[in-house]
């Protein structure tokens, strides 16, 4: 009876992950909402549905001045400092689509199987996020953020799978507080992080 149940679920997965599925590039929000406006049901093996986009997903935020496509260009693990601490590298890309010139800053937090979280605004990168130069017309820029994990039990649980919010500010003065412009969050296929 389980393995019936087990397999109907699996099924239903299948179905509704065959339905959603997004091509790169067709996954665009309206200009000047955040990303977490677009309702893609993509379904997880650990049971994460709603507003999570799949790993090859590329967003269009901002409107026509400032605009720009984002999207994960990699992601790469350090082998284990002394300590036993692992650094997961975050390679996001931006491309310019809008009307001028501009740079941004974004900041990433995983979130595992079990909910816990490691990041996030003011976190990764030392708490400096990661950084674009100026991003000219129809150029993409890619900036590394990074995550350190501290034990080799989280890091095996993120293997797992995963959530990765990016949370992105466009250029503001020194000084100014953290508030994200825009917030995209992508599903880690498990063995992605290993």
């Amino acid at each position: 009876m389980k393995i019936i149940i087990l397999c109907a679920i699996i099924v239903s997965g299948l179905l509704v992950a065959g339905c959603t599925t997004i091509s790169s590039g067709s996954t665009t929000a309206n200009p000047g909402v955040p990303a977490t406006a677009i309702p893609v049901p993509t379904v997880f093996p650990w049971g994460v549905s709603g507003n999570v986009l799949p790993m090859n997903a590329v967003v269009v935020l901002g409107a026509a001045e400032k605009q720009f496509n984002v999207s994960i260009y990699s992601i790469e693990i350090d082998p284990p400092d002394e300590s036993g601490k692992h650094t997961i590298n975050i390679y996001v890309g931006a491309k310019n689509t809008g009307m001028q010139p501009h740079n941004l800053t974004w900041f990433s937090k995983l979130t595992d199987i079990n909910g816990k979280t490691y990041g996030g605004i003011g976190v990764s990168h030392a708490g400096t996020g990661a950084r674009t130069r100026d991003i000219s017309l129809g150029s993409t820029e890619m900036a590394r953020d990074y995550i350190v994990i501290n034990s080799d039990k989280d890091f095996a649980t993120l293997s797992q799978g995963a959530m990765l919010d990016v949370y992105f500010l466009e250029y503001r003065a020194a000084g100014s507080p953290l508030v994200p412009d825009y917030h995209v969050t992508w599903g880690i296929n498990p063995g992605t992080i290993k």
